[in-house]
């Protein structure tokens, strides 16, 4: 189990039951919530209410994917307008933290937001560094960004990026563009291939390190970290985050998480199916690093000499002595885990992990734990070889076995799996999104809520943490979900005197007509781009309508591909890919603010 840095020094159970017990002593709403052990044919969130205004606040430049262009690509108003995925503050103690974000687009650039005037500067432009840097996909491209703790110091960040490694030209990096980026002594890392298959993706860790933090240009040097290697161009390396908690000298301080998709491996019936289960494959899982291999030179030195693996001390790496197995690795049996939430007042780490077709997850991380992808998800029996469904959705339904435990190579003895702590079926969306614990001024109902979306559809959710750390990952025991009601004054519609009710998803359709999108010019059917199973959308050269939300209202197509980041102010940013736009969760709405009926 992950031990707390800065809080109680005891292991995050034990932490975490004093949580749950001091909840019930103050008569917070803490309930284990009993769900259904097979899949659902009906809704299971819940609708309590809840409204929060969600207010434009900054619309980033225009982009494109790259396809066959060379960088800048001309916009393509038919498909995405900006594929702003994260936005993350430097650590409080760095000189600009509290005037600045810093927002990753998967086209190309990194920039500095500058929070007075919401303008956006290029700070790297990773299409013009990187010959083979990749876009072309809905999971490629710069994916995350994270401050060395001692950032304000030593002006260390990281980024996590996609090479196509078909691609003609060089795989070392070019500082034509931006002569600031020192590349004496840069060099490529060997890729880690997973054990059976082809590589058609690669994924890389960069170090950088900026020699001058307070302004908006980048000087200084980079340096490969790590280079991963996936079976497809779906579920690359994820998230990357420092635990905010751990402190100099501590066991887990300069310790980097990286959150690692399976590359589709675990949906693919052979023998790659078994590689999330795999505890000699790094693909499937959440990893913890060393980066700074001075830091504690007894650690073990990894295979490229890049980084240390924590293998001494009072926390090491929970694989280190398997034979068999890679020490790099924290937790296993994941699909996507695409996006990480540290929350610093419980000494949680949550993970999102996206589903194959049946359940979407959020996960508490434990150090060492088995979260059952392929053979679990949600609390069913998962079929790959059955077209993905759960085993109680088979034409034949196959039960659920009498011993709950899963064998990983190098272990001793089998384990059993830890389950979701909140889930929700595709009954509801198609593939769950970025979330965080909202600790923020702005909504004090919503404070120790986890706040997060599915992505397609833009619905909007909460939970409960006390509820999410109560369930102890047992099967059948997730904490309850419920829908955010999102309130919304249109900047196009002149009648509108107040917010009022609206789909996330229709928000980022109005901005996307608005800014030119449009999905067919010759048919005009559909109002986004792109497509899933719940909205409908453009599949090759046929149009399907996708499902009635939760309400009977249609979706017309496409995806509002919605996220969300948190600022170091602790308030909640929804940023989405469609429309290229970043919005803020601004307040809850009181009864007597709504609408009447609503």
């Amino acid at each position: 189990m992950i031990k707390a840095q800065g809080i109680l020094n005891r292991p995050l159970r034990v932490y975490c039951g004093i949580v749950f017990l001091t909840a019930l002593l103050l008569g917070m709403p803490v309930v284990w919530a009993q769900y259904p052990l097979q899949y659902p044919s009906s809704s299971q969130v819940g609708k309590d209410g809840t409204a929060i205004l969600v207010e434009d606040y900054a619309t980033p430049p225009l982009s494109s994917a790259l396809g066959e262009h060379t960088y800048p690509p001309p916009i393509d108003y038919r498909g995405q307008l900006g594929r702003v995925v994260s936005m993350r503050s430097e650590p409080a103690n760095a000189p600009l933290a509290s005037t600045r974000f810093f927002v990753a687009d998967m086209n190309g650039n990194l920039y500095i937001l500058d929070k007075a005037t919401r303008k956006f500067t290029p700070y790297i432009t990773f299409a013009e560094i990187f010959p083979r840097y990749s876009t072309d996909r809905l999971t490629t491209g710069v994916a995350a960004i994270a401050f060395d703790p001692d950032y304000a110091k030593n002006g260390k960040f990281y980024t996590v990026h996609t090479e196509d490694p078909s691609k003609p030209g060089s795989v070392q990096p070019t500082n034509a563009h931006m002569p600031g980026l020192n590349l004496d002594g840069y060099t490529t890392t060997p890729i880690v291939k997973p054990p059976v298959g082809d590589v058609q993706n690669e994924s890389i860790l960069v170090e950088w390190t900026d020699t001058n933090i307070g302004n908006s240009t980048f000087e200084g040097t980079a340096r490969e970290i790590l280079r991963v290697g996936f079976n497809a161009v779906i579920h690359p390396m994820g998230d990357i985050l420092f635990n905010p908690l751990a402190k100099p000298r501590g066991a887990d301080y300069g310790n980097l998480y990286i959150s690692m998709g399976d590359g589709g491996s675990g949906e693919t019936p052979g023998p790659t199916q078994v590689i999330p289960q795999s505890l000699n494959a790094l693909q499937g899982k959440v990893l913890r690093i060393t980066p700074d291999i001075a830091l504690r030179p007894n650690d073990k030195l990894s295979e490229n000499g890049r980084y240390r693996i924590p293998s001494t001390g009072p926390d090491p790496n929970p694989f280190v002595s398997v034979a068999e197995a890679r020490g790099e690795i924290f937790a296993y049996g994941l699909r996507n885990p695409h996006r990480m939430d540290w929350d610093t007042v419980t000494n949680t780490l949550i993970v999102n992990d996206i589903g194959l077709h049946s359940w979407e997850e959020v996960d508490i991380l434990t150090k060492g734990g088995n979260y059952g992808y392929s053979q679990r998800e949600g609390n069913e029996v998962l079929i790959v070889a059955g077209g993905g469904k759960t085993g109680t959705q088979s034409n034949s339904p196959v039960p659920f076995p009498e011993s709950d435990l899963l064998t990983g190579a190098g272990l001793d003895k089998p384990v059993a799996p830890i389950y979701p702590a909140a889930a929700y079926s595709h009954e509801e969306g198609d593939a769950i999104g970025s979330g965080f614990v909202y600790r923020g001024k702005k909504m004090p109902p919503m404070v120790g809520k986890y706040i997060f979306t599915d992505l397609t559809t833009g619905r909007l959710f909460y939970t409960d943490l006390a509820e999410m750390i109560a369930t102890h990952g047992e099967r059948g025991k997730q904490a309850a979900i419920h829908e955010i009601q999102i309130m919304y004054k249109s900047p196009y519609d002149a009648s509108e005197k107040a917010p009022v009710k609206r789909r996330m998803y229709d928000i980022v359709a109005d901005a996307y007509a608005h800014k030119d999108g449009v999905v067919d010019p010759v048919t005009h059917q559909g109002v986004l781009p792109g497509a899933a199973n719940d909205t409908g959308g453009w599949r090759g050269k046929t149009f399907t309508p996708g499902k009635l939300d939760p309400y009977s209202v249609p979706y017309g197509g496409g995806r509002a591909d919605v996220r969300l980041s948190m600022g170091g102010d602790g308030e909640i940013y929804i940023m989405s890919k469609s429309d290229g736009m970043i919005r803020i969760l601004a307040a809850v709405m009181t009864p007597s603010q709504l609408p009447p009926g609503k």
